[in-house]
């Protein structure tokens, strides 16, 4: 068990460096991902695990991300640019990105959430609403007497959704190989 611990401190001390975060994976997400539903602008149309398990067939992806932000979370808009920075490359290598607005209205903050995407991460992302949080609950990262989260978070996926690692924040040097799950 020591071993484990200080091989996983080692890896991401030289992986990650001092502005990068992985988490350990919440006794919810050791395995696959768990049943969901994110909800589009239009608060009709959803997205769930197995449309996602579907888009990653059809496509030929080999990696899924995950990636929760807020309005209200300044880190993450660094996390946006990154990912519009990023997106040719993702693509070319066949990762795909959904963007999930975590805890925020769909009615009351929809044109706030939608503007801050198009500025920070442009339309190369489909947008996604997690508007109480179910996604983050059941994936363990909210506490159900809390309600806090910490924000960006971004969930590595495989194409069969076995989850391959979590991210609180993703260092420049490091983006975007981290995505394709060489931690």
């Amino acid at each position: 068990m020591r071993i484990i611990i200080i091989l996983t401190a080692l890896m991401s001390t030289l992986c990650f460096g001092q502005s990068h975060k992985l988490n350990p994976l919440p006794k919810q997400l050791q395995g696959t991902i768990p049943n969901f539903k994110v909800l589009a602008i239009d608060n009709e149309t959803e997205l769930n695990q197995n449309d996602l398990k579907t888009n990653a067939k059809k496509a030929g992806a080999k990696r899924i991300i995950l990636s929760f932000f807020a309005t209200w979370c300044v880190n993450c808009i660094e996390e946006l640019v990154r990912l519009k920075e990023n997106a040719n490359e993702l693509k070319k290598n066949g990762v795909q990105v959904y963007l999930i607005n975590a805890g925020e209205s769909i009615h009351n903050d929809g044109d706030k959430v939608s503007d801050m995407v198009k500025k920070y991460a442009g339309n190369s992302f489909p947008l996604w609403f997690d508007p109480n949080g179910n996604l983050l609950r059941k994936s363990g990262f909210i506490q159900e007497n809390s309600g806090k989260f910490s924000l960006p978070l971004i969930i590595i996926l495989d194409p069969d959704l076995r989850v391959l690692g979590v991210l609180s924040a993703i260092s420049k040097d490091d983006f975007p190989k981290v995505l394709w799950g060489e931690f």
